[in-house]
């Protein structure tokens, strides 16, 4: 990965950040610190997942810790105050009481509209409500569940909600196509894409081949079958029968090398939903990735931070501004 130190933005930015970097050091939860002294346009194009800072969050039904410091409605003007970023990603379970409560929507969207920001994608986690299962009766709730997210995102001003497609194969693919289709009509009548995300392994799976009987020797490598595709071909057959939209997560596409990740990327360019999930992993450097999407392929949409830590998001944050 590459890294960049940046130097402390303006005075008047550094004069903003001030009190919340203070506190941060203070109570020793890592996330200080100023934005970036870079333009405009490429802070417009970085988003933070909420997952990120999941550990320092103040949750409903999350045990109260030391560590949990940040009332949810507060993230918005953190976000603005210690990045520079007015873009943010939510889990689904951290708006969970938009379900029932339209005076946390509400005040949800006076915070983002306060700081000057967006809410850019829910990611919904349902489950086994999800475009694979096999019941239909769990497939029917995914599309009704999802269904009032995407009504929720609209109240929100989010364009995007990403779906979990759980087990998809080639045995799930028929179930998966005619679920995700309904959604996203829906969505395109409230102007919301409905997208799913990169998942890593073979893509060719489904039906295994008949056990053996006990005692019979194992056949000879040679004969073995070749190994299915890449899991995104799949996900990109799906997609295009479907109407849907694609999330590249670049960490979990399973690539193993520089070449298969950008094939992957490419692969699933036209039907991008604008936003791709951004992390690390030891196959391929992120920079090169930032440069080839942003530079060869002219992505113009957001490179969305994903990390298992807060602390690790400066390093990422870094490493996309310095190759857009």
């Amino acid at each position: 990965m590459r890294r960049r130190t940046f130097l402390v933005g303006t005075a008047a930015g550094a004069a903003a950040v001030v009190g919340w970097s203070r506190l941060a050091s203070a109570q020793g939860r890592g996330q200080g610190g100023s934005p970036a002294n870079v333009s405009p346009d490429k802070l417009a194009r970085v988003s933070l997942m909420t997952l990120n800072f999941n550990s320092i969050l103040k949750l409903p039904g999350q045990e109260a810790t030391p560590e949990r410091t940040l009332e949810l409605f507060d993230l918005p003007q953190m976000y603005v105050d210690v990045y520079g970023v007015h873009n943010i990603e939510f889990q689904h379970g951290h708006l969970v009481q938009a379900e029932k409560d339209p005076a946390f929507v509400t005040e949800m969207k006076a915070r983002v509209d306060k700081a000057q920001s967006h809410i850019t994608q829910i990611n919904l986690e349902f489950g086994p409500q999800n475009i694979s299962n096999t019941d239909p009766a769990l497939r029917q709730q995914a599309l009704d569940h999802t269904k009032q997210w995407i009504d929720i995102a609209v109240a929100l001003g989010c364009p995007r909600v990403m779906l979990n497609q759980g087990q998809l194969n080639q045995d799930t693919k028929a179930f998966a196509i005619t679920t995700w289709k309904a959604m996203n009509d829906y969505g395109k009548t409230k102007n919301v894409k409905v997208s799913a995300e990169t998942r890593g392994g073979g893509g060719g799976g489904g039906r295994g081949g008949a056990a053996a009987a006990p005692g019979t020797p194992a056949p000879p490598a040679a004969s073995a079958p070749p190994p299915g595709p890449p899991a995104w071909v799949l996900l990109k057959e799906v997609i295009e029968a479907a109407g849907a939209y694609s999330n590249v997560d670049i960490g979990n596409v399973g690539a193993p090398n520089q070449e298969a990740l950008h094939e992957c990327i490419k692969g699933l360019f036209p039907t991008s939903s604008g936003n791709m999930h951004i992390k690390s992993n030891p196959n391929w450097d992120i920079g090169t990735a930032i440069r080839y999407t942003n530079g060869t392929l002219g992505y113009k949409g957001l490179y969305s931070i994903e990390v298992s830590t807060h602390q690790a998001v400066r390093i990422v944050y870094n490493t996309i501004l310095a190759n857009i």
